[in-house]
């Protein structure tokens, strides 16, 4: 009974019933959407998609041979997915090559929209100040460099410092604060050049 409607359906559509185009339309269209969804061409989103679909579905319509053996049915389904692939062969070929320094619609380069967790203006600043670091360490003394190494560089307590150097916890403080004191001066006085 079905298949007997759509071929009256078919049969006044070829003639050129708008309305019988537009029901066979909606009797396919959700073949059409199941279609689409399965379906990805770069650049066409899904609304796109579904309309090509639909276009196919009347272009179907038009080519039909009503005394064919073929199922209209299965024609229909030929002929949308045979135009999903046409279309897809097509972008294919075409060449999108985008560079990092091409711009978007605001006029933004796409090489600054790229997150990155490295920050080049901080590596920087960290870079000059382990240089003045270090540059002001060699003009300590060589008892204040050792006693900063020792606390700060290889991470060893100031009571291990003391019984190193044979005094008492309260002088290795004293020294301590004072080989800081040194290195600040040294630092500041590198940074006004």
């Amino acid at each position: 009974m079905e298949n007997l409607q759509l071929e009256i359906l078919l049969e006044r559509a070829q003639s050129g019933d708008k309305n019988a185009v537009e029901n066979i339309c909606i009797k396919f269209n959700g073949m059409v959407i199941n279609m689409a969804k399965c379906t990805y061409i770069k650049g066409y989103d899904m609304e796109d998609l579904i309309q090509e679909g639909r276009c196919s579905v009347i272009k179907a319509i038009g080519m039909y041979d009503i005394n064919s053996k073929y199922p209209f049915a299965a024609y229909v389904k030929s002929s949308v997915k045979k135009n999903f692939y046409n279309m897809i062969r097509s972008n294919i070929r075409k060449v999108s090559c985008c560079s990092l320094y091409s711009k978007n619609e605001e006029g933004c380069e796409f090489i600054n929209m790229i997150a990155s967790d490295e920050n080049i203006e901080e590596d920087l600043i960290k870079r000059k100040l382990i240089i003045q670091l270090n540059k002001a360490m060699d003009k300590l003394p060589e008892d204040k460099r050792n006693l900063i190494d020792w606390y700060y560089i290889q991470d060893k307590s100031l009571n291990e410092y003391a019984e190193k150097e044979r005094i008492s916890y309260r002088t290795a403080v004293y020294r301590k604060r004072k080989s800081l004191e040194s290195l600040k001066k040294y630092i500041e006085f590198l940074s006004k050049k």
